[in-house]
């Protein structure tokens, strides 16, 4: 009978290259992961052969590998890791975002290897009286698929790491969104009126190239393919929405004004999600645009969607990341 993979039973872990240790994340579910190569195809047709109306593959090159999870705001230190990644640079001195690697042990106890993993996108997901959750997008350079044997190493340095007895003996408790604050610039808290609010940070990367004639010659088959190797990051945007009942005429603390379909720039923006005031995520966001719409449904909501456009002073001590916006207080 075939041995089905099934992605609820599958294991993840994040090794931090820095430090040399190893995390077992809380994704059971919502995972996926792949790595695609580029086919250069060329024409086969000539005057001589007309009948050669297909074009020929010529695959050297792997695009970056791509992956996707999201992880449950637990109150214990998993997701601070991964939180980490997302919002801090390598360095003081570096303004780039530093790589660690994914194992991904499948219900066949094959494991994938996510070499050098990048986090591109983090969505932080709040919603009333839902648990507070964040979404990680990113790249890495290769995706390599231990199996049989091979697989034998890796899986014993990982449950070496963290057993699965150590790791069902977590204290974990999901927060569950009870307190919602959402401040104006004047200072009036709109969370009552707010149902749904999303928080997105992209790190714009781009990879530097990596095909050259010479790498070329030495393909012969997908383990010697030429893979990337590293990258810049390009930008940050920080910026997400805010859905809100529309509540009469008494709603000008709506981010400073009376009516919907207006706009908005240089605002300042507190957001506060968790189980309390000083649990949960926090966002303090400066020098903000904003645009606001309406949304006719069974109830009249109106939607702001923001951008923050401050940026933090270099001090040269790490505080001009994200981390001086974006505060996630769970331990």
């Amino acid at each position: 009978m075939a041995n089905f993979n099934f992605k609820k039973s599958a294991k993840v872990y994040l090794y931090n290259k820095t430090t040399a240790t190893y995390h077992r994340l809380d994704v059971t579910e919502e995972i996926s992961f792949s790595q695609t190569f580029t086919d250069k195809t060329y024409p086969q047709k000539t005057l001589h052969h007309q009948y050669k109306l297909h074009e020929a593959s010529n695959i050297k090159k792997a695009n970056p590998a791509n992956f996707e999870f999201t992880i449950p705001a637990l109150t214990e230190d998993t997701l601070a890791v991964v939180f980490n990644y997302l919002v801090d640079f390598k360095s003081t001195s570096e303004y780039t975002l530093d790589t660690f690697t994914l194992y991904i042990v499948g219900s066949d106890t094959n494991v994938y290897k996510l070499q050098n993993c990048v986090i591109t996108n983090g969505t932080f997901l709040i919603e009333k009286l839902e648990n507070l959750k964040l979404t990680i997008a990113g790249e890495a350079t290769q995706l390599v698929y231990h199996k049989g044997s091979d697989a034998t190493v890796p899986r014993a340095i990982l449950e070496a790491a963290i057993s699965d007895s150590e790791y069902a003996s977590r204290a974990r408790t999901a927060q569950k969104v009870d307190y919602l604050e959402v401040k104006t610039p004047s200072g009036t808290n709109i969370g009552d009126g707010v149902f749904k609010v999303s928080v997105e940070l992209q790190n714009e990367i781009k990879w530097n190239p990596y095909e050259t004639v010479n790498k070329a010659l030495d393909v012969t088959n997908a383990a010697t393919s030429m893979y990337p190797s590293s990258f810049t990051l390009q930008k940050r945007i920080l910026s997400g929405s805010i859905g809100a009942y529309v509540i009469g005429t008494s709603d000008s603390a709506y981010i400073g004004h009376t009516n919907v379909g207006e706009w908005k720039t240089a605002q300042t923006l507190v957001i506060k999600a968790g189980v309390s005031d000083v649990l949960g995520f926090q966002f303090n966001l400066l020098n903000c645009t904003y645009t606001n719409r309406l949304n006719i449904d069974d109830v009249f909501t109106q939607q702001y969607d923001w951008k923050m456009n401050d940026n933090p002073t270099d001090l040269g001590d790490g505080s001009n990341t994200a981390r001086s916006y974006i505060t996630f207080n769970n331990i």
